[in-house]
């Protein structure tokens, strides 16, 4: 059995990745989306911005919780929380499609602007 100091510590971690992703999600990204919807001229494409954005954010506060949760070292609790993993496995899967995706949003946003100043 893990001492009070570690399963302390890391339920504080856990309890520090749920925070920072709450903070994230309603007061960064709204800020994100405001400014994009002004660069962008587009509300939905900004709308569906910050969704991607915020879906990974999410899946980077579970990954760290999940990790946390493990670092207890209570194998019934770890062997229940790995049951997760396939999912953010997946989810992790399609993070490289997200941010070519977005990358290539960006390019062409970007050559429509520059087309436009011309």
């Amino acid at each position: 059995m893990p001492g009070f100091d570690t399963i302390a510590m890391n339920l504080l971690g856990a309890v520090a990745y749920a925070v920072g992703a709450y903070i994230a999600v309603e007061y960064v990204l709204p800020k994100v989306k405001v400014i994009a919807a002004e660069v962008l001229r587009y509300p939905k494409t900004a709308e569906a911005l910050v969704y991607l954005l915020s879906i990974t954010v999410y899946l980077a506060a579970a990954q760290g919780i999940i990790g946390r949760i493990v670092a207890m070292g209570m194998p019934y609790l770890s062997t229940y929380i790995n049951v997760i993993n396939p999912v953010i496995d997946v989810m992790n899967g399609m993070m490289p499609v997200v941010k070519t995706l977005l990358l290539g949003i960006g390019i062409v946003l970007l050559a429509e602007r520059v087309r436009l100043r011309a």
